[in-house]
Formats: structure tokens, sequence, C-alpha cells
């Protein structure tokens, strides 16, 4: 068979359990064997054998002689991995689930633009003020305005040369993503304030000022909470 369908293949399955992992479909939180799970998806044995050890390896699933494969408490699920973390705000988006996260943040994003500011190389600052550009002038476009967001932000970690921020970030952002305030009134006045915080931010990595880029961030996250904790009560 070969490799990149095998893959895909392995990719709709793996989504297709955790959309009935999400939706309860499963009695008594324990899936079928893989024999009939097998037929059910149409797949074969060794298809559904990788996508299982998908969600055992990101301990979403535990299995033991005799009692079958059980579904764990989302609570149990490892949380550093992007698409787990979108997985489990899609199983119970909480606002404790979400204050974690938020506090998850603000451990990555400060730690991230200080470093940005004393070690981003010439391109990495032209990339920053770029992606900072394309924030202003996205206007009322919120698809517009979060595309430039998700830049900007990567930009930043990016620039930090943290390798396990760059993770960390990718995993936070991902969740908190799905979070987002949904009116339109709301993400415009959230737009305005963001934009505010972030000329902030670019504006002390650009001056290569560590203290003052930390204190920004930790302002943008501030506000950012407010919004997002709000949107969840």
């Amino acid at each position: 068979m070969n490799h990149g369908y095998e893959a895909s293949l392995v990719k709709r399955v793996v989504n297709e359990l955790v959309t009935g992992i999400i939706n309860g479909d499963y009695e008594g939180n324990v899936l079928p064997p893989q024999v009939l799970l097998s037929k059910k998806i149409g797949v074969s044995r060794a298809i559904m054998r990788e996508a299982l050890s998908i969600l055992i390896s990101r301990r979403m699933l535990d299995v033991r002689p005799k009692t079958g494969t059980r579904i764990k408490p989302t609570k149990d699920w490892l949380i550093i991995d992007h698409e787990v973390a979108e997985w489990r705000l899609r199983a119970t988006p909480d606002p404790e689930y979400l204050r974690g996260l938020i506090e998850f943040r603000k451990l990555v994003d400060p730690r991230a633009a200080a470093f940005a500011a004393t070690r981003a190389n010439r391109h990495q600052r032209i990339a920053i003020t770029a992606a900072y550009q394309n924030l202003v002038h996205a206007g009322a476009d919120i698809a517009a305005q979060r595309a430039a967001e998700d830049a900007l932000q990567a930009a930043i970690v990016d620039a930090s040369g943290d390798e396990l921020l760059r993770q960390m970030g990718s995993v936070v952002r991902t969740g908190l993503r799905a979070m987002r305030p949904i009116s339109r009134m709301q993400t415009l006045l959230a737009h305005e304030s963001d934009l505010a915080d972030y000329g902030k931010i670019v504006r002390a990595i650009e001056a290569s000022d560590a203290e003052a880029a930390k204190a920004a961030m930790m302002q943008l996250l501030s506000h950012s909470a407010d919004q997002l904790l709000g949107e969840a009560v």
C-alpha cells in the first residue's frame, strides 16, 4: 500500500474514532473489539491497530486484558499535543480547562517575547513587523484578523529560538483558537484592544527590550483572558 495513502487512511480513522468518543457513541466508554471496529469503519485490522495506538499514545485509551479498550477521562488526555488540545476543547469546553490553558500560555508567550527581543535576527524581525502590519491592515475582516494574529504569534515564538517554547506555544494556540469570541461585535472590540497591545510588543522587540516585551505580552494575555473567560461563563 502507498505510504501516503496509508497515513491518510490512519488519520481518517483516528478522526472518526475521536468523533465517536467525543459524541459518547461507545456504550460504557468501552470500544468494540478491533475486528468489529475495522468492519464498521471499513479498514483493515492493521490500519485500525495503528489508529488505536495513536490514541493510546495520547492517553485517550487504556487497554487491559479482559476489560478491553476503555476510553480514559478527558482530564487524563495528553494535552501537550495540538490535536489533543483541540479534541479536549471539543469534548468539554469548560471554563476551568480554559483557565488552565490561559495560565499555561502565560508561561510560554511572555518568555518567548523576551527571548525574541534579544535573539531575533534581521529576517525574523522583518517577519514580526510584516505580520503586525498585516494585523493592522486587516480592518473588520475577522478571518484576516485571525490569520494575521496567528502569523504574528508564530513569528514571535519562532524568533525566540527556543524549540520547546515553539511546540508548547503551538499546542496552546490551537486550543485557545476554538474559544475565541464568537459575536462579531465582541471580536471587533477585542481586535482594537489586542492591536494596541501587539503594537507595544513589536516596538519592544524592535528596541531589543526584553523586559518591556515580556510586560507587554503579559498585558495582552490579561486582556485576552478577560475576553475568553467572559465568553465561557
